[in-house]
């Protein structure tokens, strides 16, 4: 508010020295303050709040478990932190809502040592097939991690828990581009998507 004042009171002067009188001035201070007040809450409008729900997932805890967009940025103290949908996009490398959820509905549900927060597992396989013959080259153990804190801050009048905290492949900072590309709802369930001599198994139990 301070800075509307500080331009429309600038345009003002501007207008007095270009020759035109107090009304006219006024009159231009005025239209300045309504542009600026404008652009101002334009621009609050355009940034969604980090507490937005993305998705409502089934769980296979109780209730359904929203994802909500959440946050990655630098700290005071320069380190980059975050939760939700944007730090596991930007820092861990899952770029797909339904690998999130397909995590959510695992039956390896185990609590975390924080209060509140539950661990799920799953499991990504890639496997090179040759002759009839079948062996996981690269396995990676996958998890989400799931916060039941109540929360009031988010949508609609209802308390609503947290939700999704992060998700990663466990051992590394990115899970491989390929988790992404090579995942489907229905080759989770299935087990494997083939691709010429190469397969791609999403399960809860690893593969041997």
């Amino acid at each position: 508010m301070r800075n509307i004042k500080t331009a429309a009171a600038c345009l003002a002067v501007a207008a007095m020295l270009a020759g035109a009188t107090p009304a006219q001035a006024s009159g231009a201070s005025a239209q300045a303050s309504a542009q600026a007040a404008q652009d101002t809450t334009t621009t609050a409008a355009a940034k969604p709040s980090k507490w937005k729900v993305l998705k409502t997932m089934k769980y296979s805890g109780p209730g359904d478990m929203p994802l909500r967009l959440g946050e990655y940025k630098r700290n005071k103290k320069k380190k980059m932190v975050g939760w939700g949908w944007t730090k596991i996009k930007k820092k861990h490398n899952i770029k797909k809502y339904s690998i999130i959820e397909w995590l959510s509905q695992s039956p390896n549900r185990e609590a975390s040592k924080i209060p509140k927060r539950y661990n799920l597992t799953g499991y990504a396989h890639r496997i090179k097939c040759n002759r009839g013959t079948c062996k996981v080259v690269e396995q990676r153990k996958m998890l989400l991690v799931v916060d039941h804190t109540m929360t009031a801050t988010g949508d609609g009048p209802s308390f609503k828990y947290f939700g999704a905290v992060t998700a990663y492949c466990i051992g590394s900072t990115k899970c491989p581009s390929w988790v992404n590309t090579k995942f489907r709802p229905k080759s989770a369930a299935s087990g494997a998507t083939v691709n010429g001599g190469w397969q791609y198994a999403f399960t809860y139990k690893p593969k041997k």
